[in-house]
């Protein structure tokens, strides 16, 4: 039988069988040998299961992913943290106030989106603490790039069609920090949203420690929602520092333009791409968000 992870919590994985929920433990041949992410199993995987008794049963193999997000996860010894897998589109969440936006998150979350072949969005939330001149200013290099941006106020409802639209029939996940409001924007999709998987967390995970968790949520309308929990740090994963502007999309037309093949756009002579943020035709806040990451992966390379 074929299913989707709806949850992993523990070794107990939480599998959407057509319009019910299995309780299914993982094969283990599929735990064996020296995995190199996480888990075998995330949410969001396709399954084929072998049931062994009414809605329970083993997951003996997963299918092939078409898109994934992930993390360097934190430790002495790092690994590939998998969040979720098979969706269409990471909806990047920051707060136009409180907490103070990051933008170095939104550059970071959309480097993994574009690795892991989803397509980035930006989200906006708390517009209703801010002048739209500082939201204004904070969204310009993305909507410059033609990634979709959405302004909300969640509690007082601003632009909630406009993003409940975006999620309706697609499969999207989202992440960002604690305390942007991700899960009042989910309830404002969906009221209620959060209310009505609480009983079937609450069976699955049966005490277990949870905060890491991402559940799959289905929507009444259609599609498919991942919410996260709020990420601290977001550390990149399987991109060198050389690899790096390949996912920053106006350096493009820029490749092979500098006086070095090798250039890091960061110090060298006839810098093709120094020249276009001094010239105004790459905006300065992104290549500062660059230069920070560049020099984060040189220094754990």
């Amino acid at each position: 039988m074929q299913g989707r992870i709806i949850r992993v919590s523990g070794l107990q994985c939480l599998v959407e069988v057509d319009q019910s929920h299995w309780q299914c433990k993982i094969r283990g041949r599929l735990k064996a040998g020296d995995r190199k992410t996480s888990s075998p199993v995330v949410a969001g995987d396709w399954v084929e299961i072998v049931p062994t008794a009414e809605q329970t049963g083993i997951i003996e193999a997963v299918h092939t992913r078409s898109s994934k997000f992930s993390r360097g996860a934190s430790g002495t010894r790092p690994f590939e943290q998998i969040l979720f897998v098979n969706m269409e589109q990471l909806v990047v969440v920051v707060a136009a106030s409180q907490p103070k936006p990051r933008r170095g998150f939104i550059d970071r979350a959309i480097v993994m989106a574009l690795k892991g072949n989803l397509q980035p969005v930006v989200c906006i939330n708390k517009v209703d603490l801010t002048s739209q001149e500082v939201v204004d200013t904070l969204t310009a290099p993305y909507e410059a790039l033609g990634y979709p941006i959405y302004r909300t106020s969640a509690l007082r409802g601003d632009g909630m069609d406009a993003f409940k639209a975006a999620l309706i029939n697609r499969s999207t996940a989202v992440v960002g920090q604690s305390g942007v409001g991700k899960s009042t924007l989910l309830n404002g999709v969906e009221p209620g949203l959060g209310l009505k998987t609480k009983e079937i967390m609450k069976r699955h995970d049966r005490g277990r420690h949870t905060t890491t968790v991402v559940h799959l949520f289905k929507l009444q309308q259609g599609g498919y929602v991942a919410d996260t929990p709020g990420v601290k740090e977001l550390r990149l994963w399987g991109v060198k520092s050389a690899e790096l502007a390949a996912y920053y999309p106006e350096l493009e037309p820029l490749r092979g333009q500098c006086q070095f093949g090798d250039c890091s756009h960061l110090h060298e002579p006839g810098c093709a791409v120094r020249a276009a943020v001094a010239a105004g035709c790459i905006a300065s806040a992104r290549y500062e968000g660059y230069r920070r990451i560049f020099e984060s992966l040189s220094s754990d390379e």
